[in-house]
């Protein structure tokens, strides 16, 4: 009998084990579907993504774990993804995988390393995207069974700017993942037989989740409320306990981000800056929008995870989250995340990230086997909506960019010493008419864009939408990114409105390039971080 048990478990432990890897591979293959996505070529040396180069600059081309340096001299975000993307692209480099440059490299060849090594990056990002889906089943799993961890697995896997971020080689959905871990290991400490040991793993991941982003260190919370809850533990053993783990967060921080103590003076130069950023503003892009909680819910959440997962998941925690004590820390710590970003000025989709856990949590909720069919079929609608909204983001990734169109339609059809204006300085979101449009610092981007063969390139800027400039120089064709015209647009900003009056006066709108989500289209709040993919090109032609 003891040896057919054995067998029974040993049957049960690899039917676990298939079925997470299922869920593994699942999330891992519609997130590679988009991988290639605005990669560097010969036509523009950076990718389309603004934030690539940077990290890509610090992390290959500044630290190199293996030959002894460690200091990005970049701490806007924590320095752990960059040590992973360092170590990860360096190897592969090594191994031959990535290729390297001739002695004298031509831009095109210094574009295809580029290209190589941003792959490479978004490849890693994936496997952690993905590997967030398998954390975040298991978690619920511990309390509410496999079905539920499964169900909460799947949101995870099909979470449309989830999925498209996965994408992009950026600290969001690593960031996202060490939080996952927190999360775990914080549940896990309810049912663990060494709760000290569990407790301090999970304030590890916290400190590594602060070590990629900075306020993403508050996932530190839910382990320590699962603490207090656990039975017979006294005051005295909670109180220093509690104590540990905070100091184990922050030893681990200080270990995956030494530049708060080896390069302390540049470390705070950038953090408050960044302190700074978030409290000021990101230009028009959020100004009047409201309330910062409100606008995460919507148009953040409500496009990034889903309106009926949104629905599903309050649903969810509402009616089931009481019976489950081991899952009160991580809402806890998720609703204490959500206070903090939504009082910032800055509000990104990608800045709720940190909440897709404990959102995939409250749908895999309604799978209980308790859960009646009518709650179980409003998780089944959630997730063929974000099947159905991630399908129709990352097909569009596949399909030409609409930056791509208008500068092939430029080439065929305007003849060499064309004038062509733009608005404001050219950048990732211009047409690349000519290749260094993606160059960080934007006086390098004018210098360029004014030196460019063989059109005859005219930013009217700085400043930005200036009337007067397009009145003197009237280019014969105009091109206008929606990147720059959506929020100078919505709150009627006046210079933009002087220049656009001389435009419909001057100009005719020639053609208008887009590249639409297939499936559902999109709408005109899409939020900016999703714009990325499909931004709408308009070309005006002087009458």
């Amino acid at each position: 009998m003891g040896t057919g048990i054995l067998s029974l478990t040993s049957v049960a432990r690899w039917k676990s084990v298939g079925l997470w890897t299922i869920l593994l591979l699942t999330a891992l293959g519609v997130r590679l579907v988009g991988i290639r996505w605005g990669l560097p070529n010969a036509e523009h040396y950076y990718s389309y993504h603004p934030d690539e180069w940077l990290i890509l600059l610090a992390s290959y081309f500044t630290v190199n774990p293996y030959a002894g340096e460690f200091l990005p001299r970049f701490y806007n975000y924590g320095t752990l993804p960059m040590y992973l993307w360092s170590v990860w692209l360096h190897w592969l480099s090594a191994a031959g995988v990535i290729g390297g440059l001739p002695d004298a490299p031509t831009p095109e060849q210094v574009a295809a390393l580029r290209a190589q090594l941003s792959l490479w990056g978004r490849v890693l990002v994936a496997l952690m995207g993905a590997g967030t889906a398998v954390v975040v089943g298991r978690t619920l799993a511990i309390v509410a069974g496999v079905q539920a961890g499964v169900v909460a697995g799947l949101v995870i896997a099909f979470a449309p700017a989830l999925v498209v971020h996965s994408n992009f080689m950026t600290v969001d959905v690593p960031t996202t993942f060490f939080v996952a871990l927190a999360f775990y290991q914080a549940v896990a400490l309810t049912r663990s037989s060494h709760p000290l040991r569990t407790l301090l793993w999970s304030a590890v991941w916290a400190g590594c989740a602060a070590g990629s982003k900075y306020n993403a260190g508050l996932a530190l919370i839910a382990p320590l409320v699962n603490l207090w809850i656990l039975p017979a533990l006294s005051v005295g053993r909670r109180t220093a306990w509690s104590l540990v783990a905070t100091g184990v967060a922050g030893l681990t921080f200080a270990l995956v981000c030494p530049g708060i103590w080896a390069d302390s003076e540049r470390f705070w130069s950038h953090f408050w800056y960044e302190v700074r950023h978030v409290g000021r503003g990101h230009g028009e892009i959020f100004t009047d929008t409201g309330l910062g909680w409100l606008f995460h819910i919507r148009p953040n959440l409500s496009t990034g995870f889903g309106a009926i997962g949104l629905i599903a998941s309050v649903a969810g925690w509402a009616v089931y989250g009481r019976r489950f004590p081991a899952l009160w820390g991580v809402l806890a710590a998720s609703l204490a995340y959500y206070l903090l970003i939504g009082a910032a000025e800055v509000r990104f989709l990608r800045y709720t990230f940190p909440l897709f856990p404990t959102l995939a949590v409250g749908v895999g909720l309604l799978w209980t086997p308790a859960s009646p069919n009518p709650m179980k079929l409003l998780a089944l609608g959630a997730l063929l909506w974000q099947l159905l909204s991630a399908s129709s983001l990352v097909l569009c990734m596949r399909r030409p960019d609409a930056r791509d169109q208008a500068a092939q339609w430029v080439r065929a059809n305007l003849p060499p010493g064309t004038r062509i204006g733009f608005p404001t300085v050219p950048w990732f979101y211009t047409p690349p008419l000519f290749p260094e449009t993606g160059e960080l610092r934007w006086q390098d981007r004018l210098r360029y864009a004014q030196n460019a063969q063989p059109y005859q390139l005219i930013p009217l800027a700085p400043p930005e939408w200036d009337a007067e400039a397009l009145q003197a120089t009237l280019p014969e064709y105009l091109i206008i990114s929606e990147f720059e015209e959506r929020d100078v647009q919505r709150i009627g900003r006046t210079d933009y409105q002087a220049f656009m009056r001389l435009v419909n006066a001057r100009y005719t709108l020639e053609r208008t390039f887009t590249n639409e989500p297939p499936l559902l289209g999109r709408t005109d709040s899409m939020p900016h971080d999703l714009l990325y993919i499909c931004p709408r090109v308009k070309v005006y032609r002087l009458k």
